[in-house]
């Protein structure tokens, strides 16, 4: 919706305020409804979920391209530092105690984007579960799931900060934004 387009349809809405992004707030509850006020144009909860999709690659695209919105900055910042390390550190983990040799562009790849890991156990379910019973996959799987549960999160528009990497992706979006 355009800027003028969206204030005659929020008019009746107790309170408008442009000034924040085009916020409403309504007298009768706390919901607040942001707009999508994003420099690629998509809503910045879509947004959100997309810097999440591919884990830190997409997390590094949307922190690059996003050059308006903090809370997008925010969750790509969040993804990028978040799914780098469980990649670098699991992935070698995991191909080091696999008793097959040279597994670790297999679990590299599902570590990259979880996603792989529902497709792997659906189309190949001898193989995954041997691997998730030998305990190589399991946390990957954990991976998975703290991949679904940020995409939850940055859907509903919460900027949800991870213990070790949430504050510091918020000390680095404020370090921008300051200068």
């Amino acid at each position: 919706m355009s800027d003028s387009l969206s204030k005659s349809y929020l008019s009746g809405i107790s309170s408008y305020d442009s000034s924040n992004g085009g916020s409403v707030l309504n007298d009768e509850s706390e919901i607040e409804i942001t707009s999508s006020r994003t420099s690629l144009g998509l809503k910045e909860n879509i947004e959100g979920i997309l810097c999440y999709f591919v884990t830190w690659v997409t997390g590094l695209v949307f922190f690059v391209l996003e050059t308006k919105n903090r809370f997008v900055r925010f969750h790509a910042m969040q993804s990028f530092l978040t799914f780098l390390v469980i990649s670098i550190v699991l992935s070698p983990l995991q191909a080091f105690f696999d008793p097959e040799p040279n597994r670790f562009l297999d679990y590299f790849l599902v570590n990259l984007n979880p996603a792989l890991l529902p497709y792997l156990i659906i189309y190949n379910p001898s193989i995954i579960t041997e691997y998730l019973f030998r305990g190589m996959l399991v946390f990957s799987l954990i991976s998975f799931l703290l991949w679904l549960f940020l995409m939850y999160k940055a859907y509903r528009g919460e900027r949800y900060r991870l213990p070790v990497v949430g504050p510091f992706a918020e000390k680095v979006i404020e370090s921008i934004y300051k200068s």
